[in-house]
């Protein structure tokens, strides 16, 4: 009999008031000889009764569903979902969503019934709506999700009906509850053939409907040191990195900003002017850091313009310029291609899209584990910027040591502990960017790797180090500072980053202490 003995027992004292069936997941996996974890049962009874019945026998019954309710039972990790039914399965059938889960076995004979055929379709790999396609989604549209999530964990070819009706009740996504959709969503990408289910969401309009920011990465051009255009880097990134939501998550938004950062190199020379729109020259819109200091003043500015904003140039230097010298404005011919500030644009989309979904539910940390996103998406190319030269061979020993603890540091520490999870999951998604369809990346793979193992050695010193620190002396010391609240923190975590980076450093130093006190007094 499919199930455990917990879910056993359930359906044998239930199978003694009335017929029940297993039907759905638990069926057809054991066709195919996968242990189920949950079991789906009906019988036919009043949800009311049943619930009573369980709780009578001591059981903890639930109600849930909105959609449709059952009555839950939950032990550690194993479920049951029990639904009542009118008593005939030729009719329940036609309700379902697939016909390999419209499968049926009787608790008590474990006879099967199989009123659509679908043993048939599960030989021949066919995954079919059960009775009118377009019927089925329209009384769930949740159903496209779960045909897709089917389609690539079993292998199975859709009908073709049932892929018209899905594409069709795409939009429909959008009426129903966040939080179906992001558990649905949520189980397919963590699905080992992921690229093949982005392929199919795509190929639905799943991400012009509901994710329009993914969508018009395809296409997009990219620069030299990519083969691919900046949604297949996307999928090739997504493929590479662990079957983690979180990873997998962060790997499927960290680009979300190169449609708007897009640009292509140009020179504008002129007064840099602060307006009610910002920054301006010439006529452009300006986006970059430090432009206050040039505020009007005469400057050659090279930068890029965007693509989808022409109107706009991303700053990348500035220097000064004499009136008379050269044109106002032109772009750089055979110019590069730019992507400037894009991870900071990538968590701007992130920030916009999370409220469509409720990932806080599925994300370890919950409304934290969103902020840990957006962290993650917004640092992913860190790696790469600080560590350029030794990716070319360019290796100092000793600055090396330095800059993977400084690295390790800076993303490690989360003002109360070493967090290793988060420089590891930094450390994946770079990995992953890196092998997704850049130039050179199969020939530079060990260097990366050797970098990659120097910072996770940085973060082991920095783990060890951080729990031997003695703050005895630093405490005495910045009590006769006078230092109290606010400033005993600034004062603790500037001394803290010394002694954690370097160890000729020691709370137990009075003229350390004292030189360092000196620099936050002034």
């Amino acid at each position: 009999m499919i199930g455990t003995e917990f879910q056993q027992e359930i359906l044998i004292r239930l199978s003694e008031l009335s017929p029940v069936y297993i039907v759905g997941g638990a069926v057809r996996d054991a066709q195919l000889g996968i242990p189920a974890k949950d079991i789906d049962a009906v019988i036919a009874l009043p949800l009311l009764d049943i619930e009573k019945r369980l709780s009578d026998w001591g059981y903890k019954p639930h109600l849930i569903g909105a959609h449709q309710q059952t009555v839950s039972l939950f032990r550690g990790k194993e479920r049951m979902d029990i639904a009542t039914f009118s008593g005939e399965v030729e009719t329940n059938a036609q309700c379902r969503d697939f016909t390999l889960n419209a499968i049926y076995q009787e608790v008590r004979t474990g006879a099967i019934k199989d009123p659509l055929n679908g043993l048939q379709d599960l030989r021949e790999k066919l995954l079919k709506a059960c009775g009118c396609a377009v019927d089925r989604f329209s009384e769930d549209p949740l159903r496209i999700m779960r045909l897709i999530r089917l389609a690539v964990r079993y292998g199975l070819a859709i009908e073709p009906e049932t892929w018209r009706a899905a594409v069709e009740h795409v939009p429909q996504l959008l009426e129903i509850s966040a939080e179906r959709v992001t558990e649905e969503l949520g189980r397919i990408l963590i699905l080992d053939k992921i690229d093949e289910a982005l392929g199919l969401l795509d190929d639905l309009g799943y991400f012009r409907t509901c994710i329009p920011e993914l969508a018009r990465l395809k296409g997009l051009v990219q620069n030299r040191y990519h083969t691919k255009d900046a949604w297949e880097h996307t999928r090739h990134v997504v493929k590479n990195t662990y079957p983690r939501l979180f990873l997998r998550l962060a790997a499927l938004f960290h680009d979300l900003g190169k449609w708007e950062t897009a640009s292509r190199e140009c020179n504008v020379r002129g007064i840099i002017r602060l307006t009610d729109h910002g920054y301006e020259v010439d006529g452009f819109k300006l986006k970059g850091k430090n432009l206050e200091l040039w505020a009007n003043k005469q400057a050659e500015i090279h930068g890029g313009r965007l693509d989808n904003y022409p109107d706009t140039i991303i700053v990348k230097r500035i220097k000064p310029a004499r009136a008379a010298e050269g044109i106002p404005f032109e772009m750089v011919p055979d110019g590069k291609r730019h992507f400037l500030m894009h991870e900071r644009e990538s968590v701007r989309l992130v920030k916009e899209i999370l409220p469509r979904f409720r990932w806080s539910m599925v994300l370890p940390g919950g409304r934290r584990g969103e902020r840990e996103l957006e962290y993650l998406v917004g640092h992913h190319m860190l790696g790469t910027l600080t560590f350029m030269s030794e990716l070319k061979g360019e290796l100092d020993q000793t600055k090396f040591r330095n800059k993977t603890r400084r690295f390790a540091w800076k993303i490690g520490w989360n003002g109360q502990v070493v967090d290793e999870q988060r420089l590891e999951n930094l450390l994946d998604l770079w990995r992953a960017d890196f092998l997704g369809g850049k130039q050179q990346a199969a020939e530079n793979i060990d260097r990366l790797d050797r970098v990659q193992q120097e910072i996770r050695n940085a973060c082991t010193f920095l783990v060890e180090r951080v729990s031997l620190l003695d703050w005895t002396q630093f405490e005495e010391f910045a009590r006769s500072k006078g230092l109290v609240g606010e400033g005993f923190g600034r004062f603790k975590e500037q001394v803290r980053g010394q002694v954690m980076l370097d160890t000729k450093y020691s709370l137990a130093d009075p003229q350390f202490l004292e030189r360092e006190y000196c620099l936050i007094d002034n």
